[in-house]
């Protein structure tokens, strides 16, 4: 497992000069490496192929340094980064415009004079459009917030370079020891300047170690290989100097286990449910976090915001001696919710999933991932009566089951209901799929017109479905409405779960 610590850097003004011009120097050779790379993105070349056709025109920029090799990797991630993104629009505008066309057949076969066909064709031209329009975006360095405020000329010139030619790192060698930036045991830091001249070649910067540091210090002190990034930072008016030293340290035996049962976790992109299981499978209590508008912060408080969350997640686990359990996530999205949602999206599974792995690695909680596949539509028809619940809190004590090996079967009662529909619902999954017979059953209520089993709404469908069933062969019984008051409201839940179990209906 990474972690990274950080160090306070303090140069004199003679070094920070020094420091100044690295900074300077090596961020431009960043943005000319982007643009070299950028304009070989459509030749046929290897990977190898079109480094070296850009790494020699660098090394003569900055006089062979060791440097370019860093440049070069953080250039390719870039654009990784911007190819991912194009190729990810395209497919979903692709799809957008294939859904479009589908439901244009759809009402057309029904009705070719139908309203809503304008109003269809109007955003099938809209989405072409920004397929057609749809091109490689150039890459902002030091952020679009930054340069809007440089264009309304709210921050100076010098101010706008400073924060955006903030940090420099060199990787070094794959085995061996990194000399471009090196710390010693005297706290002091070695940097590799761009500067050929005998005596300017190096910078020794002196920083501090605090009382909470000085563990981490001496870890890194006892090891080889480590990475640091030399970041500078403007506060309250003055620029501020950090290192941030990034290693590998080993995984620890976790302390909380799967022994005595497991914590259940469904995410969410506002707030995340925690399910209490013990190693008989057995549900013991739930804990729900909220998140609030994290599309709203910026970086750095969002990260602390989610951090803490996520310090409430593990500690709940501590505290319950027990391992979580959570889904194995793919965010590869191909629709949009709308682009609120979307942000908050994107800020959760960028921020959130990852610290919560690392922060359950470090203190000592095991975790495990499985496939999420119906833990939602499980929890709601299998546990809802038993134990009356919200989807997300049941979904997440499905997510527990299943990590301590338990096989979620569909009841006998369900088994009948879907013996009295036969082949009528054909389900989207195939005959060897596990999920085939939950999949069959939500597409029945689906069609059925019932959503939740919690409303008195919803509990009156369910007996109206019942009448229809049972009045093709037999006259319905004078107990139908066991449970109900004469308003059509549940009042004795007992009474009505019996009379529901009685019928074999539910």
């Amino acid at each position: 497992m990474k972690t990274t610590s950080k160090f306070r850097l303090h140069p004199t003004a003679s070094q920070e000069q020094k420091l100044h011009e690295v900074f300077t120097i090596y961020n431009k050779i960043k943005r000319i490496g982007y643009t070299l790379l950028c304009g070989l993105r459509d030749v046929d070349l290897p990977k190898n192929e079109r480094r070296k056709l850009v790494q020699p025109k660098l090394m003569e920029l900055c006089h062979n340094n060791p440097y370019v090799n860093s440049i070069l990797i953080d250039c390719e991630a870039k654009l990784a980064q911007q190819q991912a993104w194009f190729e990810k629009r395209e497919r979903f505008f692709v799809k957008q415009v294939k859904t479009i066309e589908k439901k244009i057949d759809w009402i057309k076969e029904k009705d070719k004079k139908d309203r809503r066909l304008k109003g269809l064709y109007s955003r099938l031209s809209s989405v072409r459009n920004k397929s057609n329009a749809l091109h490689f975006k150039p890459v902002v360095f030091g952020t679009k917030r930054l340069f809007r405020e440089r264009i309304l000329r709210k921050i100076s010139r010098e101010e706008f370079r400073i924060r955006r030619d903030s940090s420099f790192c060199c990787v070094g060698k794959k085995q061996g020891v990194n000399l471009n930036l090196r710390l010693f045991p005297d706290m002091t830091l070695k940097v590799r300047t761009f500067s050929k001249e005998i005596g300017k070649k190096w910078l020794i910067i002196p920083f501090t170690v605090n009382y909470a540091q000085q563990k981490w210090f001496n870890e890194i002190l006892a090891l080889e290989l480590y990475q640091i990034e030399v970041v500078r930072r403007f506060y309250r008016g003055c620029i501020r100097y950090f290192a941030h030293v990034s290693y590998e340290i080993p995984e620890a035996a976790p302390l909380h286990g799967f022994e005595n049962g497991a914590v259940g976790l469904d995410m969410n992109y506002n707030f995340v449910s925690l399910s209490n299981v013990d190693n008989l499978g057995t549900f013991k209590s739930y804990h729900e976090i909220y998140f609030r508008n994290l599309h709203s912060y910026r970086k750095d408080k969002r990260a602390d915001y989610i951090s803490y969350k996520v310090d409430n997640v593990v500690n709940y686990c501590i505290n319950k001696k027990k391992g979580l359990v959570v889904e194995d996530l793919s965010f590869e999205q191909e629709f949009s919710y709308g682009k609120k949602r979307n942000r908050k999206l994107s800020n959760f599974k960028t921020s959130a999933l990852e610290l919560l792995e690392r922060k359950c690695l470090k203190r000592g909680v095991a975790i495990k991932k499985v496939h999420p596949a119906y833990t939602s539509l499980i929890g709601k028809y299998n546990y809802s009566r038993l134990y009356n619940l919200s989807t997300h809190v049941l979904a997440s004590y499905v997510i527990a089951r299943k990590g301590l090996g338990f096989t979620e079967n569909i009841p006998t009662n369900y088994k009948w209901l879907l013996a009295q529909v036969g082949d009528v619902i054909k389900p989207r999954l195939k005959p060897s799929s596990p999920y085939r017979d939950w999949a069959k059953l939500h597409d029945f209520f689906k069609h059925s017109g019932i959503t939740s089993f919690k409303t008195s709404e919803v509990m009156q469908k369910a007996l109206q479905m019942k009448y229809v069933l049972n009045s093709v062969t037999s006259a319905q019984p004078d107990n139908l409405r066991a449970g109900l008051s004469s308003k059509g409201k549940v009042d004795d839940w007992h009474k009505f779960w019996n009379f529901i179990e009685i019928t074999n209906f539910l």
